[in-house]
């Protein structure tokens, strides 16, 4: 277990992923638990049809679930509170893996972003996004949506091991336009939360430690807004998963990642 220290902002996102000493010590505080916000890495005006797209998907299909493993579908599921999840939460997940297209080319997209994952766990840079899995992993872009009034992920931490140190998050949306209250936060050890969403804009990403306890506190709570509306706060998880059929080394099955 991590708790959050001091919160880092910086705009040039290429620079410090070409810079191996800045890497060092970006990778050394985020182990002792500071965190680092990276302003406009995707630009508004490339994700909101990415997002536009999402939302026709979540009114006209069916949401499923397949696990994860080589050759998976592209799926989006729902999760209203599911007792079965390790950690509980309230969203809607649109998940993509590296082997399959999409009309965006996602993966190219966030590349960037997955480089400087890896390069912060002390991976190579291209570790883990090839469209065969690397060491019982593969990368996976998880979009997820939190309804105003429902939304919501509990207190929690998650597992770091080989595979990664960080598992950084986008904004999609903006508090105070999109949602007004609640959304992520990360934990100090006198238990104060500090508000990761109101220092964030669409395209901005959050490098934590993995370990660090953090949640989702509940998006516009008191709100009534049907689910299909998508009315409330959206991100992009960038993650890293063993996959679900080697039993060697896989994770437990989660419904919340």
């Amino acid at each position: 277990m991590v708790f959050a220290r001091e919160i880092h902002v910086f705009d040039d996102h290429a620079a410090v992923l070409a810079d191996e000493q800045r890497l060092t010590e970006m990778r050394e505080n985020i182990r002792a638990g500071d965190c680092y916000i990276a302003k406009n890495v995707v630009p508004r005006a490339t994700l909101e049809p990415v997002r536009a797209w999402l939302e026709n998907i979540g009114r006209a299909s069916i949401p499923n679930y397949a696990p994860i493993k080589q050759g998976a579908p592209n799926f989006h599921r729902m999760n209203r509170w599911d007792e079965r999840a390790h950690v509980g939460g309230c969203f809607h997940q649109f998940v993509f893996f590296p082997w399959n297209d999409d009309p965006f080319d996602l993966f190219s997209m966030c590349r960037p972003i997955f480089e400087m994952k890896n390069r912060l766990s002390d991976l190579r840079a291209d570790s883990f996004l090839a469209k065969e899995p690397e060491d019982g992993c593969t990368a996976r872009l998880a979009f997820q949506f939190y309804p105003s009034g429902l939304g919501g992920l509990n207190r929690h931490a998650d597992p770091v091991d080989y595979h990664q140190l960080t598992v950084p998050t986008m904004l999609l949306s903006k508090k105070g336009e999109d949602y007004q209250t609640g959304g992520a936060y990360v934990e100090r050890e006198d238990g104060t939360r500090v508000d990761l969403d109101a220092m964030c804009d669409w395209g901005d990403v959050a490098y934590f430690n993995a370990q660090t306890i953090h949640g989702v506190e509940r998006v516009d709570p008191g709100a009534e807004s049907p689910w299909l509306d998508f009315n409330g706060r959206w991100m992009l998880l960038f993650a890293v998963n063993k996959l679900f059929d080697n039993a060697a080394i896989a994770d437990a099955v989660d419904l919340e990642d």
